[in-house]
């Protein structure tokens, strides 16, 4: 049986998977551990290892899924989005949001602590590389790339305003979501673009993302990043209350 692993030296996707596998879920979990101490409870290193377990087994179920080659396969709407990250965004929705400890970091998560889980859009720089070794267009590369570095860079600053309570803060904080929300929608609408014309012109478009590691980027961010952007909506709104 062939393995469908992104054609790419060995190095890059080593390199990308110990990062994708770990920072993102770091991040999220400590955010998560520090809000649940803010609300007076114990529990926050179990819900971090939780965290860091479910995400790791996401990680390995959506691994394992790629390298049989299912999520190359270009259709509209693409397998990736259809089948990973849309059941991903509703688990969100429909599962996290009502979970009890869920209510409790919302409650007392800080913007500036979900703005700072976005600097994991930083591995977005593979793009690049990928784009290097002919894996994926330039099109998307640059687009998803750029944006999503853009993104991650200025959450550094946002974060430092929020902390620092300047006055301007709030400003800045919704600027940056905006943008970041319309980088990633744009990231996902360029891909589905992609696949079309690949589909009518028998070209292998975004393929590479569905291989094995890099699938961990379509099946787990555009649905994470939405729905943090989602939420820092909501805090800012309650905020200005």
């Amino acid at each position: 049986m062939d393995l469908f692993i992104t054609q790419v030296p060995i190095w890059i996707s080593i390199s990308f998977g110990l990062l994708m596998i770990s920072i993102p879920s770091l991040l999220i979990s400590n955010s998560v551990k520090v809000a649940i101490g803010q609300g007076g409870q114990s529990d926050g290193r179990i819900l971090r290892r939780k965290i860091i377990y479910t995400t790791t087994a996401f990680f390995l179920l959506v691994g394992a899924i790629s390298l049989t080659g299912f999520f190359t396969v270009n259709t509209l709407p693409p397998r990736v989005i259809l089948f990973a990250a849309i059941p991903l965004f509703m688990f969100y929705i429909l599962v996290v949001q009502r979970q009890t400890w869920f209510k409790t970091v919302i409650e007392k998560i800080k913007v500036e602590q979900l703005i700072q889980i976005h600097i994991f859009r930083f591995v977005s720089v593979y793009f690049y590389l990928l784009y290097a070794y002919d894996a994926l267009p330039e099109t998307f590369a640059m687009i998803g790339g750029t944006g999503d570095i853009l993104t991650a860079l200025f959450a550094i600053p946002t974060v430092y305003f929020l902390k620092k309570k300047a006055r301007f803060a709030r400003t800045v904080a919704l600027t940056w979501n905006v943008f970041g929300l319309i980088d990633i929608l744009s990231v996902i609408t360029t891909a589905i673009i992609i696949t079309r014309s690949a589909i009518e012109n028998n070209e292998a478009g975004v393929g590479q993302f569905g291989t094995f590691p890099f699938s961990w980027i379509p099946t787990f961010a555009p649905a994470t990043i939405v729905f943090l952007h989602f939420l820092i909506f909501k805090k800012l709104a309650k905020e200005k209350q």
